[in-house]
């Protein structure tokens, strides 16, 4: 419950910041009304989520997790349940703030900067 209230505590988005999600999200689908948010995003995938849901992929080489949470939190709920290779994954984004997914028809490079937050069990 304290991860999903952070977002709120982050200042808000700046302009530039509130595009660039909110292109993202656009291109996802999951843009809702159509207009740009102030709000940082909070995504909170199950653990039985794939590699291309995290880090995007698909036929049409969609963001994944990573890309809709730019400039918000990505939860990682259970972190030791999440596949090693979905865990593996997620480095080349934390260093570098963008993801490039490859596909046979195309590179696309999605922007990754997000605010990692992962809660487990003992």
């Amino acid at each position: 419950m304290l991860a999903a209230r952070l977002p709120g505590i982050l200042p808000p988005l700046e302009a530039e910041e509130a595009l660039e999600a909110s292109m993202v999200r656009s291109l996802a689908g999951d843009l809702g009304e159509g207009k740009l948010s102030r709000r940082r995003t909070f995504r909170d995938p199950h653990h039985s989520a794939t590699l291309q849901a995290l880090v995007g992929g698909g036929p049409r080489a969609r963001p994944g997790e990573v890309s809709l949470a730019h400039h918000g939190v990505l939860f990682l709920d259970e972190l030791p349940e999440f596949n090693r290779a979905s865990l593996e994954a997620l480095r080349q984004p934390l260093e570098s703030g963008r993801v490039t997914v490859a596909r046979a028809n195309a590179h696309v490079t999605y922007p990754a900067r997000f605010q990692l937050v992962a809660a487990m069990n003992p």
